[in-house]
């Protein structure tokens, strides 16, 4: 194993446990006195999460060279919103899909309408934790930016906007740059304030904030697309999920419109990409830049 392996392996596995310690303790405290919905919500959250938003946060914030502490709000509330997602979207009105990260959904664990709310709340405690004023160093203005930013990035013109998008395609009849539009809404917009979150605590901000958002978004955009092609080379036990779910409910990706050896191209591509921003943003020999490589080399 390379030094550079090695390192990335020893932070993945310290904030891997810093974020579900974070989790654990949140819910401790907020389950003492709560009526019971705090057992959906820690299934969803806990069970099976490799983490990899929360770690592209500690991981940019390292290399922004942010304490980590400061980091544990935008990790946790990341998190708890991308759990909020997952549950809804696996609901029967949405993808209707029974598996999620190996286990039953958690509408057919707790039933849909706990689902519901469950989602409900987690994305409340998100904002609640993103907005609590834990540290001096954290600036009034820079809540008031994570919670405007992120707010912003799961609505209308997020990822709550490119579900419903995503809704209403039905059939394989869609013009790859609408599809481009749905993963940019749906997925990137969860995954570009994994970047820009820390981003926000830095001394320069917002002097790179394009091209950090592009680097963000790019990377989501990614994410989405690596998972269409896992969707075809993987398999449910290894991904946790329903295999190949679009091809069950006749919706289009990027697969079934550019067939697998192009999809693959894209994505070396993207990846390319991927490496010229971290050089020009001087992250190339970062913790980042391996998370990065990480993502597009799993095989979940």
């Amino acid at each position: 194993m390379s030094n550079a392996n090695k390192d990335f392996v020893e932070f993945k596995n310290k904030f891997t446990l810093r974020i579900q310690n974070n989790l654990e303790q949140i819910f401790e405290q907020y389950g003492e006195k709560s009526c019971g919905l705090i057992e959906p919500m820690k299934y969803s959250s806990l069970n099976g999460s490799k983490y990899i938003r929360s770690l592209l946060i500690f991981a940019t914030g390292q290399a922004l060279d942010i304490n980590s502490k400061l980091l544990d709000q935008p990790a946790t509330a990341i998190e708890l919103i991308h759990s909020y997602t997952l549950i809804h979207d696996d609901l029967p009105c949405m993808d209707d899909d029974e598996i999620r990260r190996g286990v039953p959904s958690c509408h057919i664990a707790f039933g849909e309408s706990s689902a519901i709310l469950a989602g409900d709340a987690l994305q409340s405690l998100a904002f609640e934790i993103l907005s609590s004023k834990n540290h001096e160093e954290i600036s009034d203005e820079t809540r008031l930016n994570w919670v405007n930013y992120l707010s912003a990035s799961i609505g209308v013109n997020g990822v709550a906007g490119g579900q419903y998008l995503d809704l209403s395609i039905n059939s394989k009849n869609v013009e790859l740059d609408e599809l481009k539009k749905i993963y940019y809404l749906k997925t990137a917009n969860l995954i570009a304030p994994c970047i820009m979150l820390p981003y926000m605590l830095d001394k320069k901000y917002p002097l790179n904030f394009d091209k950090f958002l592009q680097f963000g978004l790019t990377l989501g955009l990614s994410f989405q697309i690596k998972d269409d092609l896992l969707g075809y080379t993987s398999t449910s036990d290894v991904l946790g999920k329903t295999k190949n779910k679009d091809e069950l409910r006749n919706q289009p990706n990027y697969v079934n419109i550019l067939g697998v050896e192009n999809t693959t191209e894209l994505l070396k591509n993207n990846q390319r990409e991927m490496r010229e921003i971290l050089e020009e943003i001087g992250f190339k020999n970062t913790i980042l830049s391996e998370i990065v490589s990480y993502i597009f080399d799993r095989n979940f």
